[in-house]
């Protein structure tokens, strides 16, 4: 393969087989074009190249992850794709982890962040409308979500230092997922790169390519 197949790759694909990285941001659109986040095209383009590499060898896969955030539900579904690798998958933040990039960003195996990226959580918004019942139903479903969206986070922000020094060595997921709760409800919680790692939310902050594992 030339240097010009390998940047047709990473340019037009987001992927490239024999390096075994994946990016993982928004599709490029007009000068005008709002960002869209986290949405179908996005996942179902990842997913293919996941399935790709994961279809050719076992071997560790390194995905760059730069977005906005987006919808949950295309954001799930990468989620679910990394978790259901049999691949080790080591990915790497850049600019911004917020919203739903943060979610996506609990499901690999080494979570590295830049240092002058930041983190940022929340509950969400919603937009239901229609009949009555209907939208009772989806808020029903949303706070399912936000639950959902505590357990990612606690699961990984148990380990965090943080958490470790609060409850003397003895976090337990509940616990951690009732602090998260709380924060959470005074609105989008903004931290940097170094308080992310402290939190949990990320394993290392890195600067250099030599120190991916």
């Amino acid at each position: 393969m030339t240097e010009k197949d390998i940047l047709y790759d990473y340019h037009n694909y987001g992927c490239n087989l024999g390096s075994r990285e994946i990016f993982l941001h928004n599709h490029y659109g007009s000068n005008d074009e709002e960002n869209p986040g986290v949405e179908y095209k996005m996942s179902n383009t990842f997913i293919k190249n996941l399935r790709a590499l994961d279809a050719k060898s076992s071997d560790q896969v390194t995905i760059h992850l730069q977005s906005v955030g987006g919808e949950w539900s295309d954001g799930m579904a990468i989620f679910d794709a990394v978790t259901m690798s049999r691949c080790y998958v080591t990915m790497i933040a850049y600019g911004q982890v917020e919203s739903m990039s943060s979610i996506i960003f609990q499901s690999a195996d080494t979570r590295y962040i830049t240092p002058n990226t930041y983190f940022m959580s929340h509950f969400g918004s919603t937009e239901a409308g229609g009949h009555y019942l209907n939208v009772q139903n989806w808020v029903k479903y949303e706070k399912y979500i936000c639950d959902v969206m505590l357990e990612v986070y606690a699961k990984k922000c148990v380990k965090g230092k943080y958490f470790q020094d609060r409850y003397e060595g003895k976090p337990t997921i509940g616990k951690v997922k009732n602090f998260l709760n709380t924060k959470l409800k005074s609105g989008d919680w903004y931290i940097n790169a170094e308080e992310a790692v402290h939190y949990g939310f990320a394993d290392e902050i890195i600067d250099s390519w030599e120190k991916i594992k």
